[in-house]
């Protein structure tokens, strides 16, 4: 009985070699299709966020008749806090964030939760209330900061609003979504 085996032929240790390099090789370009499709989806995500986030601007100025955080606004200081508040609670006519509705409180609100900018998930938001540019100029503007640290970038006068990414780290393709 013992013969038997002895005699069947096993694999060798270079076939044996040969069969994890090519597993190695095949999870290497597995690993890396999936790098690039994270790569993407981070990309897409961010392009869902950001139309949502202008939507809901859109939607708070056609309701309040001015954009967040303008000299009109009850958040004209530019409080980063009240400005995320403005747009996911109530608001009475002069931008005035509530948790609750009432007839006071009756505006909004205009997103669920506060979009995250995709490719540092970072939410935070600088206000510029100084500038106003058209979308173009606001994301050259943008593109040639490289203090950014992630978030997103928004102009209160004019409502656009861009991610906010380091153009060194990051590049400049995100900028002009």
């Amino acid at each position: 009985m013992f013969q038997k085996f002895q005699n069947e032929k096993g694999f060798s240790l270079a076939e044996l070699l040969i069969v994890i390099s090519i597993i190695g090789i095949l999870a290497g370009i597995v690993m890396m299709n999936m790098n690039g499709s994270e790569r993407s989806a981070r990309a897409a995500k961010l392009r869902g966020n950001l139309v949502t986030l202008r939507e809901a601007l859109l939607a708070y100025k056609l309701d309040h008749g001015y954009f967040p955080c303008t000299s009109s606004d009850y958040n004209s200081s530019g409080d980063e806090t009240t400005f995320k508040h403005q747009l996911t609670w109530f608001t009475d006519s002069t931008g005035h964030p509530s948790q609750t509705k009432s007839t006071t409180y009756m505006y909004g609100p205009y997103l669920q939760s506060f979009p995250v900018e995709a490719i540092t998930d970072s939410s935070r938001v600088v206000i510029d209330q100084s500038g106003e540019r058209v979308l173009s100029a606001l994301q050259d503007y943008v593109a040639g900061l490289d203090a950014a640290t992630g978030g997103w970038y928004y102009e209160a006068k004019t409502g656009q609003v861009v991610p906010y990414l380091n153009s060194s780290t990051y590049g400049h393709e995100y900028v002009y979504y």
